[in-house]
């Protein structure tokens, strides 16, 4: 079982946020940290909140799951590639039309996304 140790995630990390998962490269919204705990992550998959921090999700040697702030912030052109492959996955048309001008529009995005 993969328990996640949240403690830094709230440290810096605002939420709305959206996870970004490593293995199918789906995007979920997380409107409050308590909802972090609602899914299954696994290592590699990344946190991505409205201010563009990121946090992504490692594993130390022996330890468990936990949410490790990288530096800088999120790079729009990757996270709008990453939003048009998701969107084309929901079946959204015009995606080469899609893109977010910050992550703050990323999260909203994604959303907006789940309710249609």
């Amino acid at each position: 079982m993969n328990a996640v140790h949240q403690h830094g995630v709230a440290e810096g990390c605002h939420f709305p946020a959206i996870v970004e998962s490593a293995d199918t490269h789906d995007f979920i919204h997380i409107a409050h940290e308590e909802e972090l705990n609602e899914h299954h992550w696994h290592a590699g998959d990344r946190l991505i909140d409205g201010t563009g921090r990121v946090h992504l999700l490692s594993q130390g040697e022996g330890q468990g799951l936990y949410w490790q702030a990288l530096p800088g912030l999120v790079c729009l052109p990757e996270l709008n590639a990453s939003l048009r492959h998701f969107a084309a996955g929901l079946g959204v048309c015009c995606i080469s039309k899609l893109t977010v001008r910050s992550a703050e529009e990323a999260v909203a995005l994604v959303a907006w996304l789940e309710m249609h």
